[in-house]
């Protein structure tokens, strides 16, 4: 009986870490959000709408991003890998979360090595949900494409915000 017990234990610690378990980096969704990974001047047009730092912690299995838009415009998202389903997880929050969009959970819905899609609901100041997701893309240069949009319906799109990300100290 204890025998079993010691197989058990071993086969569980496997599953959460040991080298039976694959790394967070072992497939292409896992590496997905690599060309996003640095310190960003983020335009609108041409004029610096803020600084985006985007990082990779915990070996890959998460990222961080934080967002300074200047004037008090704050916000951070916690990017989380789940090596079980081969999925990314979106969680933003603001300094100013009584808004529409001041939280917002996403799951990503389309990748490529070169472009990935988050979307999720959000909830207007009515109470109507709407679809909203996100669009990065990786630009010749260096440099990444963000499109955030929203939708009634999940069909019509309209673009809330549409940028270029450029690394920092660089000029558009």
């Amino acid at each position: 009986m204890s025998l079993a017990l010691v197989a058990a234990a071993a086969i569980a610690a496997q599953g959460t870490g040991g080298a039976a378990s694959p790394p967070c980096r072992a497939t292409e969704v896992s590496r997905n959000l690599d060309f996003w990974i640095g310190d960003w001047d983020v335009y609108v047009g041409s004029m610096l709408a803020g600084r985006d730092t985007v990082e990779r912690i915990l070996d890959g299995c998460a990222v961080t991003e934080r967002w300074n838009g200047g004037g008090g415009d704050e916000g951070m998202s916690l990017f989380a890998y789940d090596a079980r389903k081969d999925l990314w997880t979106q969680n933003w929050v603001t300094n100013n979360s009584a808004v529409p969009g001041g939280i917002k959970v996403k799951v990503v819905r389309a990748h490529a090595p070169a472009s990935t899609t988050f979307q999720g609901e959000i909830e207007g100041k009515s109470g109507a949900v709407y679809y909203d997701r996100t669009i990065l893309t990786a630009l010749p240069g260096g440099r990444v494409h963000q499109e955030i949009q929203v939708s009634r319906d999940g069909v019509a799109w309209r673009t809330g915000f549409d940028a270029i990300y450029v690394p920092h100290g660089q000029k558009l």
